[in-house]
């Protein structure tokens, strides 16, 4: 059977503990962010987001909503958290001389940074926006982290047979994207690396150029890719 999803970060603000992640100067206190009728999965995860900004020394700057997790396994949890943040840091980089001004990103009108819990899996999607200073247009980056709820084990190669999953899953995003831009070919496994697992299937950010957006999100039904995964990770996964 699928997995149900039990809770997403939507908006009611409250006050977290902690320091916002600053690469100069004083941090501030995070501001989490949560579902007004938020259902605290069975695991005991609930799902949000929490306010990060930070500088660097070649003006380099951010603020934007980071997913995360409260509640939970202490151990799955910080696990979980800390791999985020290290997507933070990996997103807004090194001084670069450029001075990038980096935000949240969105993807179409629904897809921005959250976090998805479902039965068995914790699952962060981090999308943002930068541009140098005299950049003609912005560009949006994303990366994801998906885990087992249970262990704390971080799922980041999900299927038996890299290679047939590579020319599976370039047919199927295109033959399953919305927008019908993957139609013309041209996709692959390398260019989607980022994904999360959805009560609806496999859902996967395919890296375009520019012009048609950098990145298109499909969503792939799981009886389509069930048969491609581990069957340890298909048990977490689809169940």
């Amino acid at each position: 059977m699928r997995r149900a999803l039990l809770v997403s970060a939507t908006t009611v603000a409250l006050v977290a503990v902690g320091g916002a992640v600053n690469a100069c100067g004083p941090s501030r206190a995070p501001t989490a962010t949560l579902s007004a009728d938020e259902t605290v999965a069975s695991s005991g995860f609930a799902a949000v987001t929490v306010r990060r900004t930070g500088t660097l020394d070649d003006g380099t700057n951010w603020t934007v909503m980071l997913p995360q997790v409260r509640g939970g396994d202490t151990g799955v949890r910080a696990e979980f958290n800390g791999r985020l943040d290290a997507v933070l840091t990996d997103l807004t980089g090194q001084p670069s001389g450029n001075g990038l001004t980096i935000g949240d990103g969105s993807l179409g009108t629904a897809e921005r940074s959250r976090t998805v819990v479902g039965e068995r899996t914790l699952a962060g999607v981090v999308i943002v926006l930068s541009g140098a200073k005299g950049a003609a247009h912005p560009g949006v980056d994303v990366k994801t982290v998906v885990m087992d709820n249970r262990t704390g084990q971080v799922i980041d190669e999900p299927f038996e047979d890299h290679g047939q999953a590579q020319r599976v899953i370039a047919d199927l995003a295109a033959a399953n994207d919305p927008t019908s831009r993957l139609r013309s070919g041209g996709a692959s496994y390398s260019s989607f690396t980022a994904w999360l697992p959805l009560p609806e299937g496999l859902h996967v950010y395919v890296e375009v150029p520019h012009v048609l957006g950098d990145y298109i999100p499909v969503t792939i039904p799981w009886a389509k890719v069930s048969g491609l995964l581990k069957p340890d990770v298909r048990e977490v996964l689809v169940g």
